[in-house]
């Protein structure tokens, strides 16, 4: 089906930013098929802007594809008929429907992404553990020279007290990572719910 050249041109912008904004690359090394306007086949880093509405394949390493992203033409003919929403909703409905096939990668993607902000919360608390070990054998070393009735070593105190600042830097950053992981999944699960919401209205529509 092609663009109806009658439809608002806020709208066919609107569709086209979408499929703009989905051409960020999964993993570094990812690849990209698309095709040119003679039909020649191209795997690149990414997507040329003016080609980006014809669609394209996310490629992994191994040579498998592991996203779809569909055309302008099959998106628009995808979007199911619907009561009145915001513009907001409709365009991320429309981009459900261009990044995701089936229930199936919306799942992949939500392990995906969650899996990264686990890493990174874990290299977080490992980093805290590490400088909180630090910490108390510096304290151990000023308690000492208190015990021996000596004054404590500008350095040693300037080392424990920038010791306690990074600290406090990776609990903060780790309440942020926590933070995202919480509102990271609820985002892909309200994604999912909706997703099967308008793959109920296409059948019904059928």
């Amino acid at each position: 089906m092609n663009l109806d050249i009658n439809m608002p041109s806020r709208r066919r912008s609107l569709v086209f930013a979408c499929l703009c904004f989905t051409v960020i690359p999964l993993h570094a090394a990812d690849l990209y098929r698309w095709q040119d306007d003679q039909g020649n086949v191209h795997y690149t880093d990414r997507v040329p802007p003016e080609y980006v509405q014809h669609g394209y394949r996310v490629i992994s390493e191994q040579g498998i594809t592991i996203q779809t992203i569909k055309s302008v033409d099959e998106v628009e003919a995808s979007v199911p008929a619907t009561p009145a929403i915001s513009a907001e909703q409709a365009q991320n409905d429309r981009r459900l429907l261009m990044t995701y096939s089936n229930e199936t990668e919306i799942q992949a993607a939500r392990a995906r992404k969650l899996d990264d902000l686990q890493a990174l919360i874990e290299l977080s608390e490992e980093t805290i553990s590490l400088l909180e070990m630090q910490f108390r054998q510096l304290a151990k070393e000023a308690g000492d020279y208190e015990k021996q009735g000596r004054a404590i070593p500008e350095s040693l105190l300037t080392q424990i007290a920038a010791t306690r600042r990074k600290i406090n830097k990776y609990q903060d950053r780790l309440e942020q990572h926590n933070a995202k992981l919480a509102q990271t999944a609820a985002r892909f699960d309200a994604d999912l719910q909706r997703f099967r919401e308008l793959k109920s209205l296409v059948k019904k529509a059928e």
